[in-house]
């Protein structure tokens, strides 16, 4: 055993969640409608579901099984999130794609011949900010927390027997 992950249940709840918001708040932006804090909302919350199943899911058993390996630093946790970021740039272009159609019927072309001509657009950015910044969030909050509770641990006296 190499190293060890740190967790903290601060960290989990709260590195995804700003991406989505600031996602959110920029597509309002960008084309503003009736009603812009339900919108912030709703695509927040939709965001949310992507950001935290694949912070569930795909970071923390990766930083798990990365830190059985070698020690978790910053950069070592940055490169995972990134990865795993453009990881999840394909199953959202394949959606993509299989609603690419006329009416949404079936494509025109390979998925192949699709990512060509989407790949490192908005999206692929997008996909790899938001795993970049959310690992970093996590790895910072974590290490974080574990220093504060090492802290309140070594300033508690000793029990009396």
């Amino acid at each position: 055993m190499k190293g060890e992950m740190k967790f903290s249940w601060m960290a989990l709840v709260l590195a995804p969640l700003p991406i989505p918001f600031l996602y959110s708040v920029l597509l309002e932006a960008s084309a503003p409608g009736k009603s812009p804090v339900l919108a912030i909302l709703f695509f927040t919350a939709v965001g949310c579901v992507v950001c935290y199943g694949a912070t569930l899911f795909l970071l923390l058993p990766a930083l798990f099984i990365v830190s059985r390996l070698r020690p978790l630093t910053g950069l070592v946790t940055g490169f995972i999130g990134t990865v795993l970021g453009i990881a999840v740039y394909f199953p959202i272009t394949w959606q993509s794609y299989l609603a690419s159609g006329d009416n949404s019927g079936p494509p025109e072309g390979t998925y192949w011949h699709y990512l060509r001509h989407e790949c490192f657009g908005v999206d692929f950015w997008a996909c790899l900010v938001a795993g970049l910044a959310t690992a970093m969030l996590y790895w910072f909050l974590a290490t974080r927390a574990s220093a504060i509770l090492k802290k309140i641990r070594d300033r508690r006296p000793p029990c009396q027997a």
